[in-house]
């Protein structure tokens, strides 16, 4: 399965079969890619797998009338060739009510990130008293 998924093989997925959902973030002009895998229960392999990818930089002309430039930050190549593959591998997989339920357990995650931060947070400001 891997020949049809070069770009997966080559960052060391063996099963594509295996992934069950992907998400990418940019943070501080690097990509996150989060690849979730479906595993049987009491498997010792991981459910989740961080891929990081950094952007690539160029120069573009912003205002043609003052020469004034800016630097372009652009998802890498070979990202978007991946990006395409998990599309291709998950996209078959789920239903729109599966697709629904995976967006729900997102926000849930994000919900839950958001609290313990806060709560960290509260917790310094307590030790400013």
């Amino acid at each position: 399965m891997s020949v049809n998924y070069p770009s997966l093989h080559e960052m060391g997925i063996q099963n594509p079969e295996d992934i069950s959902r992907y998400s990418l973030q940019n943070v501080n002009d690097v990509d996150i890619l989060r690849v979730v895998y479906k595993r049987q229960k009491g498997s010792l392999l991981p459910h989740s797998k961080k891929f990081r990818f950094a952007r690539s930089k160029r120069m573009v002309v912003a205002d043609s009338g003052t020469n004034s430039t800016e630097i372009l930050s652009e998802i890498s190549p070979f990202l978007n060739k991946v990006i395409d593959e998990l599309h291709q591998v998950v996209e078959l997989k789920h239903t729109h009510q599966e697709h629904k339920v995976i967006i729900l357990d997102e926000i849930s995650r994000l919900e839950e990130e958001v609290h313990t931060r806060m709560t960290y947070i509260k917790s310094l400001v307590d030790k400013l008293d």
